[in-house]
């Protein structure tokens, strides 16, 4: 008589397991992607470049290079360090970690060569300061934004 109750606990246990099993995965599956196809370069409308390759993005993005090829300044405007789309951002584009950014822009700081990107608090506040910025860069997820030109990534 006991085992047949055994039995069914443990086809029961093994058909909730897999369901566990297939729920965890299909949500790390979509919460790790969920900017992947999405994210975008995007800058001010008056920036004149269309293109860059990852190192010219990192300079840029790492304080090391400060001004446009026109002479007119870079202002870099990031969302907070954790934040999705920030991290997406490090890893997808940049190829670092977002502390490892972090890192870069306190040294360029003390040592008084640079000044580190302006954090902003949400995604429409990053959009905000991209669109109102003249030479601003940033990223985002959307196409529908207007007054923002997009930057395509060469891989170099």
């Amino acid at each position: 008589m006991k085992t047949p109750s055994i039995r069914r606990l443990l086809e029961s246990l093994s058909q909730i397991s897999y369901r566990t099993f297939l729920i965890v995965v299909s949500l790390v599956a979509t919460s790790s992607f969920s900017y992947a196809g999405d994210l975008k370069v995007m800058a001010h409308e008056s920036v004149s470049i269309s293109q860059l390759n990852r190192s010219e993005l990192r300079q840029i993005f790492t304080g090391h290079r400060q001004h446009w090829q026109n002479g007119k300044k870079i202002t870099v405007f990031v969302l907070q360090d954790n934040n999705e789309l920030h991290k997406q951002f490090c890893r997808d584009i940049l190829q670092m970690f977002p502390y490892q950014l972090s890192r870069l822009w306190d040294q360029l700081t003390y040592s008084g060569q640079g000044v580190t990107p302006v954090r902003v608090s949400s995604y429409d506040a990053l959009i905000e300061a991209l669109e109102s910025t003249e030479g601003a860069i940033g990223y985002g997820d959307k196409d529908d934004i207007v007054k923002l030109r997009r930057i395509e990534v060469e891989e170099k």
